[in-house]
């Protein structure tokens, strides 16, 4: 009983600080999932551009957005307009997201490599840390659709933003802009 107790707990605490595009603790660790997925974790192979993580957050926070991303099926009216909301939410949350990896980097876990006229470059610099954080059962289903967008989106890891944002949105039928 006790245990069904602690596995209640720990679900509505997982609740609570998860929500999406609210709480910069899911910032943290979608930007960590996604480092460490792509075996960001040295110069040699760097996560190129910040920004999309802003961009894969919801679908790794939700199985029914990522289906929707990911789909070969023509979306209907309903699933574009999801679409156009999670793009107008990741537009939202990318200084946020700067913020966050900023902190991350000023604590040592990150490691940005900024270049005059490209997109910055990171990885994760802390790896007993993060790893041991990110093996436990608490992430399992965001590890899981990282593995499905990872399969899904091929050179994931070195793929422009505006290439990412196209293959996710704009095949889809929604208006993109900007970098």
């Amino acid at each position: 009983m006790s245990s069904e107790i602690a596995s209640s707990h720990e679900a509505s605490r997982r609740r609570l600080m998860f929500v999406p595009g609210e709480d910069f603790y899911f910032l943290v660790y979608t930007t960590l999932i996604v480092l460490d997925d792509l075996k960001c974790t040295s110069a040699t192979y760097e996560f190129s551009d910040l920004r999309k993580i802003a961009y894969l957050a919801d679908l790794l926070g939700s199985a029914d957005d990522l289906r929707i991303a990911l789909t070969n099926a023509p979306l209907n009216q309903a699933g574009q307009a999801r679409l156009a909301l999670l793009y107008d939410r990741a537009a939202t949350r990318r200084l946020p997201l700067e913020r966050v990896g900023d902190a991350l980097a000023r604590r040592g876990l990150v490691t940005f490599r900024r270049t005059e006229g490209e997109p910055e470059k990171l990885f994760i610099t802390d790896l007993d840390g993060t790893t041991s954080l990110l093996k436990t059962s608490l992430f399992d289903a965001e590890r899981q659709r990282m593995k499905r967008l990872r399969r899904s989106l091929s050179h994931l890891r070195t793929m422009t933003l505006a290439t990412l944002k196209t293959r996710l949105f704009a095949d889809h039928g929604v208006n993109t802009w900007g970098d």
